[in-house]
C-alpha cells in the first residue's frame, strides 16, 4: 500500500511537470530546418554595433503569434563568444547559443 502511494505521488508530480513545461515556438539557426521550426519566419528589424560588439533584433511571425527578439553579441578574445537575448515581453524567452537559438513561452 505504501509503494503505491508513493508511486501515485511521482507519477502526479511528473505529470505535472510535464503539463508546465514551456512551449518552443521559434528556432533560429537549426542544422537541419534553419529558422524554419513551427512555420515560423524571422526578420531582422534592427541591427548596430562596433568594437567587438553586436546588437540585432529580430521580429519572428509564427502561427502562435509574433515574437520580438533582441540578439546581444560580444567578441572577446579572452573569453570568446558570448551571446545575450533580450525578449521584447516577459511573456517569452530565448535560450541558446548565438548561432542556434529557441523562443519559448512562458507558462
Amino acid at each position: 500500500m505504501k509503494f503505491k502511494f508513493m508511486a501515485a505521488i511521482v507519477v502526479a508530480l511528473g505529470l505535472s511537470t510535464v503539463a508546465h513545461a514551456d512551449q518552443k515556438v521559434a528556432e533560429y539557426g537549426d542544422p537541419v530546418l534553419g529558422n524554419s521550426y513551427g512555420g515560423c519566419t524571422f526578420t531582422q528589424i534592427y541591427s548596430t554595433g562596433g568594437g567587438g560588439y553586436l546588437y540585432n533584433e529580430y521580429q519572428i511571425v509564427c502561427t502562435s503569434g509574433t515574437y520580438i527578439v533582441g540578439v546581444e553579441t560580444n567578441f572577446s578574445s579572452g573569453s570568446g563568444t558570448t551571446c545575450k537575448f533580450h525578449p521584447r515581453s516577459t511573456a517569452y524567452y530565448a535560450n541558446g547559443s548565438c548561432s542556434n537559438w529557441n523562443v519559448y513561452l512562458k507558462p
